[in-house]
């Protein structure tokens, strides 16, 4: 099943389609593809952190999304009591720092949100991922350009309002 081509990658789970298959990113931000069969087998959710062994995905496929999943092991999933990964033995504690920045800050990237809770940017994904998920937070996708295929950052914010802050409205009101 495994080739030389094969490699392992840490994969954040971003979204389960109608059809069951699912699409996720490694932290360079590649696409990755995973079957159905993978997902049903698994229990995958979205955000759900993942160790994949990941090939080349087919050639008519691979320019929109460059891997496919031949296998992933859940390395933290923040559903359904799946244990969090040991090296984080406090994941609501995390999940609250997350919230508290969010509060201080306003809408904030997932980089500068790892920075500031002091933890790496794949787990604060999955985080972040999970708080979505659940109605906790809100999400907004920006792009540089019209011909991308995928956003140039994702931003997270409390809620929705926080994304339509107007400078110039009065206070007062």
């Amino acid at each position: 099943m495994f080739t030389e081509d094969t490699i392992v990658r840490d994969v954040i789970v971003d979204g389960i389609t109608m059809s069951g298959s699912a699409f996720g990113v490694t932290s360079a931000g590649d696409g990755v593809f995973i079957n159905t069969r993978i997902v049903n087998a698994m229990k995958l959710k979205s955000g759900d952190h993942l160790r994949a062994y990941i090939v080349p995905n087919y050639e008519d496929k691979r320019e929109h999304v460059k891997y496919r999943a031949l296998r992933v092991d859940v390395v933290h999933s923040m559903f359904e009591g799946q244990a969090p990964d040991p090296q984080d033995a406090e994941p609501k504690a995390a999940s609250q720092k997350v919230l508290q920045m969010l509060d201080m800050h306003g809408p904030l990237r997932t980089s500068v949100l790892a920075r500031l809770v002091g933890l790496d940017t794949g787990e604060v994904g999955v985080i972040c991922q999970g708080l979505f998920s659940s109605g906790k937070i809100a999400m907004a996708d920006v792009f540089s350009e019209p011909n991308q295929k995928r956003a140039s950052h994702r931003v997270w914010g409390l809620n929705i309002n926080d994304f339509d802050v107007d400078p110039f409205e009065d206070d007062d009101d």
